[in-house]
């Protein structure tokens, strides 16, 4: 018998505040701005799709703390090398799902047999033997705060409900997308909300639910993770992100829960994407702008330290060899200096 029922009905009463309203309707707002200028800029977009993979892999992976060198990182995005230790292995695993989810998420339908097929993709690599395999053991869902502190945040249901109740999900939320009485959206951010509550695996939940995130969006088209890592901005806001799920957990086993914490949190990232989008492009429509100049601007307006990673990933326009001549240049006219050593390193204004 499970006991944990899905009903996208009515989401436990859910109610649209004005929050919520707002921040739907600015994504939208930008959502729509942006198909009429994309097709003009296809080639930059493209620079940022590479961007956003690096960038995706490593926020990802990092949140649960699987690290590699920036280098290695990169090389590994690219399938240029072969992983070499075992997060290695489980970075380019991430990877392989990400790039099946970019190029192919329109053939990828929202089931059980899809979830542990990305799964068993995710672990590719490694000797893991669960790979595609739901938990054999119960588990529990543990946060780990910035001070390295820890506390149990949930007890997900039992091992062996756990089919069902992904099956069960998948139905819900498929049935719910075909009604279109609920945004697509609100649907993608309860229904991860809810497969991480589940935590159908022994390992990769967290993972798995960022990339099930992204194949949602995509397949609603909502597609802006493409171009701006929604995984980095999590990462950037992890202690928001782990207290908005444990407000969104409470009476979730009776399905008394409430999900707006989560969904507010969920609809902030999502619109800080498409705020970064527009603002990339923006800069684009603008009058021809020269990498130095650039440069400057965003030491200006961003107010910190930025690394030339940093100013990289901010001037898709262009290529890293320009942005280095660019910063040297800058630096020998004594407009800019250089903080830090090595790999801390980092420009700011003179």
């Amino acid at each position: 018998m499970i006991l944990k029922e899905f009903n996208y009905s009515d989401l436990n009463e859910f109610i649209f505040n004005d929050e919520i309203v707002n921040k739907l309707n600015q994504i939208y707002e930008l959502r729509g701005k942006l198909f009429n200028v994309q097709i003009n800029f296809q080639s930059v977009l493209d620079h940022l799709v590479d961007i956003a993979k690096v960038q995706s892999t490593d926020a990802s992976n990092r949140i649960e703390g699987i690290y590699t060198s920036d280098t290695r990182l990169k090389q590994l995005v690219e399938d240029k090398t072969q992983p070499h230790n075992r997060s290695e292995a489980e970075i380019s695993g991430y990877r392989d799902v990400l790039t099946l989810i970019h190029d192919n998420f329109q053939y990828i339908p929202i089931s059980k047999n899809s979830i542990l097929a990305l799964h068993k993709r995710l672990f590719n690599y490694t000797d893991s033997t669960w790979g595609g395999h739901f938990k054999d053991s119960d588990n529990q869902i543990i946060t780990e705060y910035s001070d390295g502190k820890k506390e149990i945040r949930f007890m997900p249901p039992p091992s062996h409900l756990t089919p069902g109740l992904i099956e069960n999900l998948c139905d819900e939320y498929n049935h719910a997308v075909k009604e279109k009485k609920i945004p697509a959206l609100i649907l993608t951010g309860i229904f991860i909300f809810d497969f991480v509550s589940v935590h159908p695996f022994n390992d990769g939940n967290g993972r798995m639910s960022r990339l099930l995130l992204l194949l949602t969006m995509y397949k609603s088209d909502f597609d802006v993770g493409k171009y701006i890592s929604i995984e980095q901005l999590i990462e950037k806001t992890k202690e928001n992100y782990y207290s908005s799920l444990k407000a969104s957990s409470i009476d979730w086993f009776d399905n008394k829960n409430d999900y707006k914490p989560f969904i507010n949190y969920f609809l902030s990232i999502v619109l800080q994407a498409y705020r970064n989008l527009y603002e990339r492009i923006d800069t684009l429509e603008d009058q021809p702008v020269s990498a130095s100049d650039l440069v400057l601007k965003y030491l200006q307006s961003e107010l910190r330290p930025l690394s030339k990673r940093d100013l990289i990933e901010l001037i898709p326009q262009y290529s890293e060899i320009t942005i280095k001549r660019a910063l040297s240049e800058l630096r020998e006219q004594s407009i800019i200096k250089i903080i830090g050593k090595g790999r801390a390193s980092k420009y700011v204004l003179n």
